[in-house]
């Protein structure tokens, strides 16, 4: 019974400490290639650049447990955003701090 116990407080303590570590990684993750995927094809339209950067992200995150649902996310709630800053004039290496996704 112990040991089930000390089982259970192990795996919860885990879970907790991993999963926001990982999310701000991935998180950090998307947006440099949300970055990279816009500045390879800053001359085609936005529907294109959201249409090249789902298929990258899904070929890279295919394995993490909901990669492909957080690139759809990705695609549908951050990609504007990072676009507009890019073409404000925002530096490529300064959009995903200010759009607090990195550190």
């Amino acid at each position: 019974m112990k040991t089930l116990f000390l089982l259970a407080v192990v795996v919860a303590v885990a879970l907790c400490s991993a999963v926001p570590a990982e999310r701000s990684s991935l998180g950090c993750q998307m947006c440099e290639l949300a970055v990279k995927t816009y500045e390879g094809s800053a001359d085609k339209d936005v529907t294109s650049i959201k249409k090249d950067f789902d298929a990258e992200c899904k070929k890279l995150f295919h394995a993490i447990p909901f990669g492909t649902t957080e690139c759809d996310h990705y695609v549908n709630e951050k990609l504007d955003p990072i676009i507009k800053e890019l073409e404000s004039g925002t530096a490529p290496k300064d959009v995903c701090t200010k759009l607090h996704e990195c550190k």
